[in-house]
């Protein structure tokens, strides 16, 4: 017996517990199809069918244990064994009383023993033949649903082939090209040897547009088309219906000597609206004798789509231009809608920002208005007082005292303007010099000291004996440190105190500023260094500024390539800043702030001390009256001669007249400014006039406004407010009498 006929081998489960029975079963039922399973108990029995099948189950009603009764109560209990056929095997004395028992638990048959052959093996036939109907069945089915599987696979894979011919065809907009890509599609699709289509002219007697391909070979010529095709071709076109032929068909069978390349045909015309606008065919099925009457339905299909995507292609080639300039048209409102609601989108935008940047500048305006009007008041009515000369010397003083500190704050907040102006734009000039830090440090505390001092605030230092040298601006960073300094006396109660520590940290030197004041609440801590971001911007607040400071401080940092950070535990314990900047390497030159402040001040002294200006004749322009006052007391009492004009077309006047040896002209004036009086000077016969020192003086404090003046023809550009020892300097280096300035001059 080979391997697959033991496969096929149908079981026949016989339970006994005795082993003479069983032998003697076995030798009844033996058989070459046939294999017997013996089992001596319930149990086993139980345990064979866990795992396998039977056709029949031969079982012994008394056993010890799990009784046959039993047993076959259990078989009926599983799902897999439940259908299994049993026959309960009995003697005569014993199992009559069983009977209905055993019926009821599904026993299909009673053998009383002893049994006689003849009876078994017919009975037992039955079931096996029964069991071998059964597997046929099951086998058969399986056969049917994976030939299903197998037809929807395929209808599906052709189904997914259209949908992408149905793509393919909507895409292409040239007649032709839709029939060459629809016949190579078609073919592969119904699985043919060859396959065409043909478009007709609007006579319909011949092609318009035809193209054929095989396997191998493509061709536009309709000079291909087998006679026998042909005919078939006019048939289906005069039945208006598909064509299906096969070899069996006497239309074939006739043309057989024609040509025996036709083995099987497939046609179906194109129809449209005015009839029937031309045909596709196939020949020879590829995997098959003939086609199906699927593959007919399919070819319908095909034609349908055919037509529809050739007339779709036709009308947009004939009205290719038309649709041409109605797509530019249509560009064109898509454009103008496009425009419009962009526009609408940037109005929105704009309007949105312009709030916000008007309520920003309400707030900005109101803070800025109470920062000003704050010392002009000082200064205001101590102007007042001191004009009325009822004071006595003492109380003089102290007035003129408090209209200079107030007039330093208003130049100040001015200055920190114009710094977060030049932040904003990238025009902050910056020196890139060796600095000596501990220096720089030590100066700041030294200006606020006097502050420090009136609030007994008790300022303490700690730095190790080395010098922390780094490169960079050393008043931009005195600037910042004074603005550290300033922020924690301004912010600590009298009596608290301010830690200062110096420390190295690799190749950077921090700085630690700490204090015992009002603190930093967590809220406000994130934009502490934010423009205009004040924690109290209420009109109760205990202290002023614009809240430009911290800004400064940190873009001034940054442009060192360091950081600053701050920290507080929250409000009434204090803050702490730290500022992180990176050690230059060894130098041997470097520059100190207390160094530059001594020399210039050594400079202003010589400078006040001596007739500089005696024997020259200086003309002061300017639209407001003060500013000529100033100016003119300013440079008489270093000796010059001083003019003054109101405008610019008295100042040309005075050109003529008088022949100054100086301009100093502001740059905003009515009717005529500084630019263009500055350029008709130029212009004058005069070579004097030509060659003039100009000096322009303005609040017009920008990189730009500062290069504007210079070509204009002024020499230097100096910013108000002045300070009049620094104004004599700028004046001396303009004449040549002290050695020049080569950039902006900004007098605080």
């Amino acid at each position: 017996m080979n391997n697959s006929q033991a496969k096929e081998r149908i079981n026949i489960l016989m339970v006994d517990d005795s082993p003479r029975n069983l032998l003697a079963l076995e030798a009844m039922l033996r058989a070459p199809d046939r294999n017997l399973v013996t089992a001596a108990s319930g149990e086993d029995a139980l345990r064979y069918l866990l795992d396998h099948e039977a056709a029949v189950v031969l079982l012994d009603v008394y056993m010890p244990g799990l009784d046959g009764l039993e047993t076959a109560e259990l078989i009926r209990g599983r799902q897999k064994s439940q259908n299994i056929p049993i026959i309960f095997l009995t003697a005569n004395t014993t199992g009559v009383r069983h009977l209905s028992r055993g019926y009821a638990l599904g026993a299909v048959d009673y053998i009383v023993k002893p049994v006689e052959p003849e009876v078994l093996r017919s009975k037992v036939a039955v079931f096996v033949e029964l069991f071998k109907k059964t597997q046929q069945i099951k086998r058969q089915a399986q056969l049917l649903r994976a030939k299903n599987l197998e037809l929807k696979n395929a209808n599906l894979a052709r189904l997914n082939m259209l949908i992408d011919l149905g793509y393919e065809l909507s895409a292409e907009h040239d007649p032709a090209q839709v029939l060459t890509k629809f016949c190579r599609s078609s073919r592969r699709i119904v699985g043919a040897e060859q396959a065409a289509v043909c478009m007709f002219d609007p006579d319909a007697k011949s092609c318009r547009h035809f193209f054929h391909c095989t396997t191998d070979k493509e061709t536009v010529s309709a000079s291909v088309i087998p006679e026998v095709v042909q005919r078939a071709l006019d048939r289906l076109v005069d039945e208006r219906r598909t064509l299906r032929l096969s070899e069996a068909d006497d239309f074939l069978l006739e043309a057989e000597i024609e040509s025996s390349v036709v083995g099987s045909f497939l046609g179906a015309p194109i129809l449209s609206s005015a009839g029937v606008s031309g045909w596709i065919y196939l020949v020879n099925k590829v995997d098959s004798d003939d086609f199906s009457e699927a593959d007919e339905r399919l070819a319908a299909t095909l034609a349908t789509q055919v037509s529809v995507a050739y007339e779709n292609a036709r009308l947009y080639t004939e009205a290719e231009e038309h649709a041409r300039e109605l797509s530019q048209e249509i560009a064109e409102r898509e454009l103008i809608e496009q425009e419009r609601a962009q526009l609408l989108i940037s109005e929105q935008a704009a309007r949105a920002e312009a709030e916000l940047a008007n309520r920003t500048k309400d707030e900005f305006l109101a803070t800025l208005s109470h920062e000003l009007r704050t010392p002009l008041t000082a200064i205001l009515g101590w102007s007042q007082i001191v004009s009325q000369n009822k004071l006595d010397h003492s109380q003089l003083a102290h007035g003129l005292e408090t209209i200079e500190r107030n007039a330093r704050i208003q130049a100040q907040l001015i200055e920190d303007l114009l710094d977060v102006s030049r932040i904003i734009s990238g025009k902050l000039e910056m020196k890139n010099d060796p600095v000596d830090l501990s220096s720089v440090i030590a100066a700041a505390e030294d200006s606020l000291h006097p502050a420090a001092k009136a609030k007994g605030i008790k300022v303490e230092t700690s730095q190790p004996d080395s010098n922390f040298v780094v490169l960079g601006d050393a008043g931009r960073l005195q600037q910042v440190f004074w603005n550290l300094f300033s922020n924690a006396v301004k912010f600590t109660p009298s009596g608290g105190q301010i830690n200062v520590k110096i420390d190295r940290q690799d190749t950077q030197v921090q700085i630690k500023i700490s204090d015992t004041g009002i603190g930093i609440g967590s809220e406000f801590l994130p934009h502490i260094f934010d423009r205009f971001r004040q924690a109290d911007g209420s009109t109760t607040r205990s202290q002023g500024g614009l809240g430009l400071g911290l800004a400064i401080v940190r873009h001034l940092v940054e442009l060192h390539h360091g950081k600053v950070e701050a920290q507080s535990s929250g409000e009434d314990l204090g803050a702490s800043f730290t500022v992180t900047l990176p050690l230059a390497p060894a130098m041997t030159s470097v520059a100190t702030v207390n160094g530059e402040e001594r020399e210039l001040d050594n400079h202003l002294l010589a400078l006040a001390s001596a007739k500089i200006f005696q024997g020259l004749k200086i003309l002061v322009v300017d639209d407001e009256a003060d500013s000529r006052d100033l100016l003119s007391a300013v440079l008489t009492r270093c000796g010059s001669e001083v003019r003054c004009s109101a405008s610019a077309a008295e100042a040309i006047r005075a050109f003529d007249e008088w022949s100054p040896d100086l301009l100093v002209s502001d740059i905003g004036m009515p009717n005529e400014d500084g630019y263009s009086l500055i350029k008709r000077v130029r212009r004058l016969k005069s070579s004097r006039a030509k060659k003039i020192p100009a000096v322009a003086l303005t609040a017009y404090a920008t990189e730009e406004d500062r290069q504007q003046s210079l070509l204009a023809g002024f020499q230097m550009h100096l910013v108000k407010p002045i300070d009049p020892e620094g104004f004599v300097t700028s004046i001396a280096a303009a004449l040549g009498r002290e050695e020049p300035a080569d950039k902006t001059i900004t007098n605080k």
